[in-house]
């Protein structure tokens, strides 16, 4: 028995001893997985401490802006967006009804919690769990700025809420809740693009966050909870009852009364119409984009919230807007779409720039910035070259005959041919560039040098793609509307060169300068022999091509051009005060059939009527041009550049019917034409009718000269006109070093830098 018991014991002992020593190993793994699991959630914590964001950033913050623009009198025209539009303002600036209605939606503890909310964040966890999907969160609003400023990217989890805690509490911990609140504002998204709480009240009610009501300050802090919905304008009945939902809360925590909640309630709030900040001169504004972008990087532009001020006059470009927009629509069919540039003669500021008509945002093609074949337009730059080297003036005689140049290796010879296939014989050069002939034009071009006549083009301030070729002279190659009236206005100051400039300064959001755009002015060319290429720009409008530009209270100098087979139409004028850059044509490069489609036509007619507009709505004195002195020729200077031709080839002219009298037509002439001496024949009658333009041909051509039987237009009388006081400018001082060239005429006050194809007609 005692046996027994014994055996039994030990068996007892053994079952109870291999639980025991179970458990204990059981214990054993328990405490070693749960210190590798503390470890491992400490070293995560740890991780995650050490990956937490510096709050201090804030002081160094640059919230991502729009760019403001500016006209030339500092009002403000446009915003324009980046990736967020955004302006920042502080707190004082912003109403107090929108203070105290954003703290009703989001955080009415705001003022007594140190960042986060436990019993808000309890109550949105119950919520959130009978809901069985995230329902309502219970972030305050410290927490919303620190997902704003240092988690926007991350996904919502618990995970990123609690890093959220933890930089909420460190942001009261270091900054005052008026400085917080004022971060929260400007940084919060309010839908429809607007970040921040200055431009949802521009974008909303075009108003500033000042002088928001308590509706529209409701009707704002009720889109935070869901912007992208409830700023869309299909979803206003959902907006409308937020709102309601927010005026009442107000009342709840006595920020107003019921008297006053009722009033907000009954008032009609008037929204904004139209969202594109461009939809007033996109073209314009478009250009300045394409400047700021040669000088900043996107992120630049996007966190400096630059302030650009701009030389548009908005009574210019809305003028010049509608007399192009007019004018192509009653131009004939092939003309669809045209550009308009206007630079101002003292300083070079574009004061309007137009780049096509219809809608910008079809194509975003900018004409006016763009380059379209010249055409005449460019035969300017060949007379002034003469006029330069001192070989021609205006009344020095030019045989307006056919011109055959022989070609190298058996190619077809150049034959240019005036637009009417007829030649007028002798001619001054006047009447040769009033009627925009076409051979004269080449034979100047040879007699100079093409190379000379680029020179010339390149110190106006030509800087599109030149060939050296004779067809050059008859406009072969394209330039923009814009460098085009910048290279004019060249002339209309006689001389000095100025850069077209829209843009006067730019600053950052803090008012600091970071560029000024300084005019600097370039004497190019004397006085003389551009006062000589003036008059003559006259003679076109008082009886040549161009008639369609005349002002009848004020002086107007210009030029038209008709490129092959009118495909670009041009007028490029001036008055003593203001040049513009008038072109017409088509976005396919077509032919625009039918008679008279020249630039002296169609584009000419244009440009009348916007500077017919502009100066009844600015007065404007209406000044005079210079007049020059007699041209004596520098015989010597017109033989040195003829024998620099020797090799030039023959062309011969056929016997050509005229008017003047003249013997010399048969006679064979030089490729390089002959020296050209003032004319002291008796000019004709004036009153001739104009010829239309002619087309380049070029060099390439298979035409070969032609005989005209016809007799051609009697020449107009050059008169000497009534003497004009001459003004003699001041001469350009030479730039000293660290300095200025100032203008020699009457100037704007200059801004002072701070660091930081073939064709021509008329």
């Amino acid at each position: 028995m005692a046996k027994r018991r014994s055996v039994a014991r030990r068996k007892n002992k053994g079952v109870l001893g291999n639980a025991g020593t179970l458990a204990r190993r059981s214990f054993t793994i328990c405490l070693i997985v749960g210190a590798l699991g503390c470890g491992y959630l400490g070293a995560s914590m740890w991780k995650q401490i050490q990956e937490l964001p510096d709050v201090t950033m804030v002081e160094r913050f640059e919230p991502i802006e729009a760019i403001q623009i500016l006209d030339k009198q500092d009002h403000l025209i446009c915003t324009v967006e980046g990736d967020e539009d955004r302006r920042v303002v502080p707190l004082n600036q912003i109403s107090t009804k929108m203070q105290q209605a954003i703290l009703a939606a989001e955080d009415h503890h705001f003022y007594e919690h140190n960042g986060i909310n436990f019993f808000s964040i309890f109550r949105a966890s119950m919520a959130n769990m009978v809901a069985g999907h995230v329902k309502e969160g219970g972030s305050t609003i410290t927490q919303q700025l620190a997902k704003n400023l240092f988690f926007a990217d991350a996904g919502r989890t618990y995970d990123r809420k609690i890093k959220e805690a933890y930089v909420a509490w460190d942001l009261e911990r270091r900054y005052s809740k008026e400085r917080i609140l004022n971060m929260y504002l400007n940084q919060v998204y309010f839908g429809n693009n607007a970040y921040g709480i200055e431009r949802a009240a521009s974008r909303y009610f075009d108003r500033s966050a000042a002088q928001l009501s308590l509706a529209q300050a409701a009707f704002l802090a009720g889109l935070v909870k869901a912007p992208s919905e409830l700023g869309l304008p299909q979803n206003r009945a959902a907006a409308y009852s937020r709102q309601k939902e927010i005026i009442d809360k107000m009342v709840e925590y006595g920020y107003i009364t019921a008297a006053q909640a009722k009033e907000a309630k009954d008032q009609q709030l008037a929204f904004k119409k139209g969202t594109n900040s461009m939809q007033k001169y996109p073209y314009y504004i478009s250009y300045v984009l394409q400047v700021l972008r040669e000088r900043f990087s996107q992120a630049e532009m996007r966190r400096q919230g630059l302030r650009v001020y701009t030389n548009l006059d908005p009574v210019a470009q809305e003028l010049a807007e509608k007399a192009l927009n007019e004018g192509i629509k009653k131009a004939p069919k092939g003309v669809t779409q045209g550009a308009l540039v206007s630079v101002s003669v003292s300083g070079g500021e574009v004061v309007a720039l137009v780049g096509g008509v219809g809608n910008f945002w079809k194509n975003q093609f900018n004409r006016a910035t763009n380059p379209h074949t010249v055409g005449s337009s460019f035969k300017p730059f060949v007379y002034l070259t003469a006029f330069c080297k001192n070989v021609l003036g205006p009344d020095s005689i030019i045989d307006d005959s056919p011109l055959v140049i022989k070609s190298p290796w058996g190619q077809a010879p150049y034959a240019p041919k005036n637009f009417d296939h007829k030649f007028y014989g002798r001619i001054p050069i006047r009447r040769a560039l009033a009627l925009s002939r076409n051979v004269p034009a080449v034979k100047v071009g040879q007699q100079v040098g093409m190379e000379s006549v680029i020179e010339t083009a390149r110190l106006a301030g030509v800087t599109a793609k030149l060939d050296p070729n004779l067809s050059l002279a008859l406009g072969s190659s394209a330039a923009s509307p814009l460098e085009m009236a910048g290279a004019y206005s060249t002339f209309a100051r006689f001389g000095i060169a100025i850069k077209p400039q829209v843009i006067r300064k730019i600053e950052n959001n803090r008012g600091q300068v970071i560029e000024v755009f300084d005019p600097r002015a370039d004497r190019a060319f004397q006085v003389e022999p551009v006062a000589r290429l003036v008059e003559c720009m006259q003679d076109c409008v008082r009886w040549g091509t161009g008639t369609q530009a005349k002002l009848a209270d004020r002086p107007v100098a210009g030029k038209t051009g008709t490129a092959d087979e009118g495909k670009d139409i041009w007028f490029i004028g001036f008055t003593p005060d203001m040049v513009t850059a008038v072109w017409g044509g088509n976005d396919e490069n077509k032919a625009i059939e039918g008679k008279n489609v020249t630039g002296g036509v169609v584009m000419a007619k244009i440009w009348h009527d916007y500077n017919e507009a502009f100066y009844k709505a600015r007065p404007t004195a209406p000044g005079s041009f210079m007049a020059p002195t007699q041209f004596v020729p520098d015989e010597k200077k017109a033989g040195d550049q003829l024998a620099k031709n020797p090799e030039a080839s023959e062309s011969k002219s056929e016997t050509t019917p005229t008017t003047t009298g003249s013997s010399d037509n048969s006679s064979e002439l030089k490729a390089e034409a002959q020296p050209l001496s003032p004319s002291s024949e008796t000019a004709p009658t004036p009153g001739t009718p104009i010829q239309p333009e002619t087309t380049v041909t070029s060099p390439s051509s298979t035409s070969s000269s032609s005989t005209s039987a016809s007799t051609p237009a009697v020449a107009p009388a050059i008169s000497t006109p009534a003497a004009e006081p001459k003004v003699a400018p001041e001469p350009v001082r030479e730039k000293p070093e660290g300095e200025k060239r100032l203008l020699p005429y009457a100037a704007p006050t200059l801004w002072m830098p701070v660091t930081p194809k073939e064709g021509s007609t008329r």
